[in-house]
């Protein structure tokens, strides 16, 4: 069992800049300081206090972003804002970096839990200088890859997104490092958490404390009943229109939504029609609109503003039969199983993620990346088998339903009281060399 009595601190080291208001408050982007309450919450009299490291955002960020929710003192969590987030690297290096380390380390020092994860910025590496402490101080690590990065780079030059120079970078040494980052943490980290079923199976090679963790956003409630299962499994019976389709979340480039569009091009030209509702708002927005009215697909696509999550958004879920994801590159959208959750299988390309959630669901049709021709083949061959979108459907709300929020973050408490919070001896430094067996 977890210790009664608080003791020590849990250290989070994140990429995420904060913003400092006073020695007792600070700014954080509004997702990231959801999973702060939950953590919060989930530890509540088990850690003495909680640490985050991060860098520091500029004012001018603090005042431009729309979307920061302020913590203050009641939270009981103490900030280290390790450098400003806009720095040089040449500054990083010559004016930050010793500094960082000492810090780093004092604070380390006094952990019962070390969390962190994958250093993807190498050239300001705050995440692999939290991790390299916490194996000198012999400190519990529990490291978190919140997406499977070993594909991306081929995939951004066969976009023509890359120059030859930025892949052959990318590939030859970011890519190495990152690697050899996740070889290392499986074999030094007490806990090692994959967004992926696969990266589990390639790097875990079957270690027991290599877990695949779904992060997911929605409670218990905010799955569909199983009234209203029947009643939306009957409409469908029933429907004989056109294949309605939902997105929603940001609209950027990377969400590869011109593919969709494209796609829905092809399969009217091929005598289907398919309908798709683009919920939420973003940089592409004005591109996408365009798109579509070049397209003459203005009577199949349509958008509608943002909706607050929770009954506005499930309400206008309710009209679609799936959901639809194209990712240019390695995405991890909660979007994909918040549409589970209410009842819409997903048609998304066969990228690591939306493979390993088919695997786990039975409620994805997936298409071969990245083309729009493959997407508008299982679009289509969506709308005319409907009785396995039916069959998605129960599949999609019994796996909603298995993998909750709450389901999950008790699952993470188990995982970090068997494997963190055990008391195990702390060997020295000497003797740890033996950990890369």
């Amino acid at each position: 069992m977890l210790k009664e009595k608080p003791v020590g601190s849990y250290v989070l080291a994140v990429q995420t800049p904060i913003y400092r208001l006073s020695e007792q408050s600070f700014a954080v982007e509004s997702a990231f300081s959801h999973h702060l309450k939950q953590l919060r919450e989930q530890f509540a009299g088990r850690i003495s206090k909680f640490v985050i490291i991060a860098p520091e955002m500029s004012e001018e960020s603090y005042r431009s972003s729309p979307s920061l929710t302020i913590i203050g003192a009641e939270s009981g969590i103490d900030v280290l804002p390790a450098y400003p987030a806009d720095v040089s690297v040449t500054a990083f290096w010559t004016k930050h970096a010793g500094r960082i380390w000492r810090e780093v380390t004092a604070r380390v020092g006094d952990a019962s839990v070390v969390h962190s994860g994958l250093a993807s910025d190498l050239w300001r590496p705050l995440v692999a200088f939290v991790n390299l402490a916490a194996w000198r101080c012999g400190k519990p690590l529990m490291f978190v890859v919140d997406i499977d990065f070993r594909k991306n780079t081929k995939r951004l030059r066969t976009l023509g997104i890359w120059s030859l120079k930025s892949y052959l970078t990318n590939r030859f040494f970011h890519d190495p490092i990152r690697w050899l980052q996740v070889w290392l943490a499986v074999r030094v980290a007490k806990l090692v958490l994959l967004k992926s079923p696969r990266m589990v199976r390639d790097f875990g090679a079957g270690r027991p404390h290599v877990k695949n963790f779904l992060d997911t956003a929605f409670s218990t409630e905010h799955v569909l009943s199983a009234d209203d299962l029947d009643e939306r499994i009957a409409a469908l019976h029933s429907d004989d229109g056109p294949l309605r389709l939902v997105y929603f979340g940001r609209l950027v480039p990377y969400k590869g939504l011109h593919l969709a569009i494209d796609a829905i091009g092809i399969a009217k030209a091929r005598g289907k029609e398919v309908q798709l509702a683009i919920i939420g708002d973003g940089p592409s927005l004005p591109d996408l609109r365009r798109r579509v009215e070049d397209a003459g697909l203005s009577a199949n696509i349509t958008f509608m503003p943002p909706v607050v999550y929770g009954a506005p958004l499930f309400e206008r879920l309710s009209r679609f039969h799936a959901s639809i994801a194209c990712p240019l590159t390695e995405d991890t959208p909660r979007a994909a199983i918040d549409s589970m959750a209410r009842g819409l299988p997903l048609v998304a390309f066969d990228l690591d993620y939306f493979e390993g959630l088919a695997e786990m669901s039975g409620a994805v049709t997936l298409a071969r990346w990245p083309s729009a021709e493959r997407l508008a083949e299982a679009l289509m061959d969506v709308s005319l088998e409907r009785q396995r979108l039916v069959s998605q459907t129960r599949h999609a709300v019994e796996f909603a339903r298995t993998n909750t929020q709450q389901i999950w973050l008790e699952r993470r408490l188990a995982w970090v009281e068997e494997y963190l919070l055990t008391d195990p001896p702390v060997l020295p430094r000497q003797e740890r060399s033996g950990a890369f067996a």
